[in-house]
């Protein structure tokens, strides 16, 4: 019988202490931790798209609640490490440093933390134990629940001198790295004072003030001074693996919860398999960083964590490349906020915003599509799933007009590779389209004589696409499926009446609705659920 906690409490020992011995350290490891967060962030989205959420893809009707659930708590997981990657790239601005959206395409063993394998695999036990030995908390032996993972590549050497060139230095746990991160800045600040360390401008940093994310978060601050810095800090570590020794409520704690639910229902179903069959890291093509990995591990069965697998449907692999155009499209928008020159703050706020419409209502409807559509020949019975690929993901001309041209113009031209793909979902790429379209229209190109639109002037529309009486829409199909008692009922939450607010939480009401958990009065019918789950799936249009 598998241990239950508290027995996890075992501590290995203190590790050694990173070494820091000026900015340009600080600099480089923040710049670690951010690639770090980046890849965490993709393959625990991938393992969230991958749970289906109606009986009709196998789950029973006593099922579907329980996997639900374990894909909201997956994809609230995910945006908190979206959050700790904009929190990392804030201590970077404020230190000086230029943003760190780049990073290694999966799969990768980081050099660092020899534990912590990274790839995109669908969910599962095994993907849950490599989640657990990301976010354990620092010090702990969890082998006894998550097993023991092979250690296949030595850590970088120890330093042992004074670091004129930023050197890469082992860690054992992210907690680890951001308290030896902590340590470095407390030491700058007694070496040069506050003032001098924290150069940067919290203008050019994520906060709430600029991005609205879902339920508020509170927890994405500007960097300022060495207080707010250790906020931070502390954000990203007790989130992931608890504050002091309390993880229960932390990503470790909840992670451990889905794996000890999975297990018991494993056990009470043998045949119990809640994930689609997707592939583990399908590309379209192998990325130039992985040549060496394809050629050194050679064919691989679809779920091995550190093969490669080409995705060879053609219909597949247009869905895969403009899933990756897209996401290298949110990038650029992030980098464009970090390294603004002349935007106002209504500008500001339009481009957070415009990232975060574009993680949750173009990514998300193309990445869970990913995942069930096939593969190809070479592997039949088995699905796809999203690669994350960057190629060209790089900023933009530092000149405002030109940037922002650059940036409408190239989600325009994303909305119109919509309407050559028919992927059997046209529901989900229609919805697409329109966000897509509707965010290019956003970012408003100059006019014809070069002057930029006013700030508080709406953007011209661009080829919006004519409404699709197969798409719902929420003031034509959404709407009325709310009584004025069930807006009243949950008014203290969000409004069952306005768009934006529908939208923001569309997956916590789907959920409930499936469920029959919501509305108040009765449980909807079937159609009634399959009507808004096709309209969250297209991607929420209004």
């Amino acid at each position: 019988m598998e241990p239950t906690p508290p027995e996890l409490g075992a501590n290995t020992g203190s590790p050694r202490e990173l070494v820091f011995d000026s900015r340009e350290e600080l600099l480089y490891l923040l710049g670690e931790a951010a690639e770090l967060e980046h890849s965490i962030f993709c393959a625990y989205l991938y393992a969230a798209f991958t749970l289906p959420a109606e009986p009709e893809e196998g789950l029973t009707a006593a099922q579907v609640p329980a996997v639900a659930g374990w894909k909201r708590t997956i994809n609230q997981i995910a945006l908190q490490e979206m959050i700790h990657l904009a929190l990392a790239n804030n201590l970077l601005a404020a230190l000086g440093g230029a943003p760190r959206l780049g990073r290694h395409n999966l799969p990768q063993r980081s050099p660092y933390a020899p534990e912590i394998r990274l790839t995109l695999a669908p969910f599962s036990e095994q993907t849950l134990r490599r989640f657990l030995y990301i976010e354990r908390p620092e010090g702990m032996d969890i082998s006894s629940i998550a097993g023991e993972l092979d250690h296949d590549r030595p850590a970088p050497p120890v330093p042992t001198g004074p670091l004129v060139l930023p050197a890469p230095q082992a860690f054992s746990s992210i907690g680890q790295l951001y308290h030896g991160i902590e340590r470095g800045l407390r030491g700058l600040v007694d070496r040069y004072g506050e003032e001098r360390v924290f150069v940067g401008s919290p203008n050019a940093q994520a906060s709430t003030r600029y991005f609205r994310v879902p339920d508020r978060m509170p927890e994405l601050i500007p960097v300022t001074g060495l207080a707010s810095a250790v906020t931070a800090i502390e954000t990203i570590v007790e989130e992931g693996e608890g504050a002091r020794g309390s993880w229960q409520g932390a990503h470790f704690g909840r992670f451990l919860n889905i794996l000890e639910a999975y297990r018991a229902m494993k056990a009470a179903d043998p045949s119990f398999a809640p994930a689609r069959p997707s592939v583990t890291n399908p590309y379209v093509r192998v990325p130039r960083d992985l040549l060496g990995l394809a050629t050194a591990s050679g064919p691989a069965a679809p779920d091995d964590p550190r093969g490669i697998h080409l995705i060879q449907d053609p219909t597949t692999a247009s869905v895969s490349d403009l899933f990756n155009a897209c996401y290298a499209a949110m990038l650029q928008l992030l980098y464009r906020f970090f390294q603004h020159t002349e935007e106002t703050d209504a500008e500001l706020s339009m481009l957070g915003e415009t990232t975060v419409l574009m993680m949750l209502q173009v990514l998300r409807p193309l990445g869970e599509l990913l995942t069930r559509l096939p593969v190809g020949p070479q592997a039949l019975g088995w699905t796809a799933g999203p690669s994350f690929m960057l190629t060209s993901a790089t900023p933009v001309t530092p000149h405002k007009p030109a940037a922002w041209i650059i940036l409408g113009e190239r989600l325009r031209e994303l909305a119109e590779v919509c309407d050559g793909l028919t992927a059997g979902a046209p529901e989900v790429l229609a919805g697409v389209r329109q966000r897509l379209a509707a965010c290019a229209a956003s970012l408003g190109p100059p006019d014809a004589a070069g002057r930029e639109p006013e700030a508080d002037t709406p953007a011209p529309a661009v080829d919006a696409p004519a409404a699709d009486a197969t798409v719902p829409s929420f003031e034509r199909d959404i709407r009325p499926l709310f009584t004025e008692r069930d807006r009243a009922a949950m008014r203290w939450a969000f409004d069952l009446g306005e768009a934006a607010s529908v939208r923001q939480h569309a997956d916590a009401i789907l959920e409930q609705v499936a469920a029959g958990r919501m509305p108040c009065d009765a449980a909807w019918p079937a159609e009634r659920v399959a009507l808004f789950r096709k309209w969250v799936q297209a991607g929420s249009p209004d």
